[in-house]
């Protein structure tokens, strides 16, 4: 049977074996690490590059990107509604082949104004589309009880994703950053489109419950096809959920926290290289974060499944704010070689940990609508903290100011999490959604 809210194309073919949420966690996970170690890490290895060919600063560079996040931020509520409304394998089918010819584009760029039109509408725009939110509402969808585990596994990937930095790096130094892009176009079509194809919405149109469970047992005749569709009536909209003081500690919060990854990551490989690092040591230095990342992303979301998850995002960010305050007073690589292992670890389970919990404190009848609500928020940090890194590191020829305002940044960040609580579940007659 064929899914009314999804894309075109057959259920799985059986019910036997693996169940077929944990292909989609695998798929996701696969799409994770393109996202990740090519659009966001691994594009940290063309800033000095562009730099040396065209002139412009890390400051100018850092705004385009940044206004990159400015249009993912604002189309957040509008993507995750087309998600909630026909699944994420259409908009995943749309989205990576236009992020995949943008990075073939970049490879003719001659101006500014090319690199910002390129990398605005092709790359982000593509990537916005076809990656995290729809991959997101689908692993949602398919899993309860197990969320933080299948979440943790998922975004895994983006520290998998760590090993196309330094072989990004590898690209450019051996053939040119243009070839480069090309490759990386090439190569996120080939092995994007097939992910999209595995993804499904809901798991109730395939026969199918959460976390694979056992359908209840009902008299009534048409109890199955009934199944079809989730329950969903207690779960909030969009708009009860933007009417809790929950999800504003928890956006405020994820706004702040990005600020400091979004500053960090995209300026990792130039902050190697300033400590001492060659250009491909950097990008390998950088990629590691991404794969270092990996115990914290799977690790703490899995603990979250049996611990309070907002005590483990506290724990997480102060870890990140001792990290990133040693990394700020490095001096050479090989001491913030330790810290940046801190970091990584609890970068990637702040980062993973928020997927959960929207889904536990709202449910999965809005999840990618408030997901997109939340990401219009974030992206407050996301546009500043590149900016704060490039125009500190112009303005003073050093990250160690950036790094310390980012330090406190997590602070607030924590203290808005020790605010927030669980919102009151929205009391309705049950019906059929």
């Amino acid at each position: 049977m064929s899914n009314p809210n999804d894309a075109s194309g057959g259920a799985p073919n059986s019910k036997r074996g693996i169940f077929y949420g944990w292909w989609i966690v695998v798929a996701g996970g696969l799409g994770m690490s393109i996202t990740a170690g090519i659009n966001f890490h691994g594009f940290g290895n063309f800033i000095i590059p562009l730099t040396n060919e065209f002139g412009w600063n890390r400051t100018t560079i850092s705004g385009v990107f940044s206004l990159a996040r400015l249009e993912s931020g604002l189309l957040g509520p509008l993507e995750g509604w087309l998600v909630d409304r026909v699944g994420p394998r259409r908009l995943m089918l749309v989205g990576v082949p236009l992020m995949g010819v943008g990075y073939i584009l970049m490879s003719r760029i001659d101006s500014l104004a090319a690199f910002f039109v390129v990398y605005i509408f092709a790359i982000t725009l593509g990537n916005s589309l076809g990656m995290s939110t729809p991959m997101a509402a689908a692993v949602a969808n398919w899993f309860n009880r197990k969320r933080g585990l299948a979440f943790g596994i998922m975004w895994s990937g983006v520290g998998l994703g760590g090993f196309f930095v330094p072989a990004i790096g590898w690209l450019i130094a051996a053939y040119d950053w243009r070839i480069a892009s090309i490759i990386i176009g090439v190569f996120t079509i080939v092995m994007g489109v097939p992910i999209a194809a595995l993804m499904r919405h809901r798991p109730e149109p395939y026969g199918y419950m959460p976390d694979g469970a056992s359908p209840a047992p009902s008299d009534e005749p048409d109890a199955a096809s009934r199944r079809r569709q989730p329950d969903l009536s207690q779960d909030f909209t969009a708009r009860e959920a933007l009417m809790t003081s929950s999800f504003w500690y928890l956006t405020l919060s994820i706004a702040a926290r990005s600020l400091v990854s979004g500053g960090v990551g995209l300026h990792l490989v130039p902050y190697f290289v300033d400590l001492g690092a060659s250009d491909v040591f950097a990008a390998t230095l950088a990629g590691s974060v991404g794969v270092m990342s990996i115990p914290g992303r799977f690790g703490l979301s899995w603990a979250s499944d049996y611990l309070n998850r907002r005590i483990v995002m506290a724990a997480s960010l102060f870890l990140m704010t001792i990290a990133i305050v040693f990394m700020a007073r490095a001096e050479s690589v090989s001491q913030a070689i330790p810290f940046i292992v801190l970091y990584s670890a609890a970068q990637g389970g702040i980062s993973v940990i928020p997927q959960s919990l929207i889904a536990e404190y709202f449910g999965r009848r809005a999840y990618a609508t408030i997901q997109g609500f939340r990401g219009t928020i974030q992206m407050i940090g996301i546009i500043i903290g590149p900016l704060v890194s490039g125009y500190v590191f112009d303005t003073t020829g050093s990250y160690e100011w950036a790094f310390l305002s980012f330090g406190g940044a997590t602070l607030v960040s924590l203290a808005l999490v020790l605010m927030m609580r669980p919102p009151v579940r929205p009391q309705r007659i049950r019906r059929r959604d």
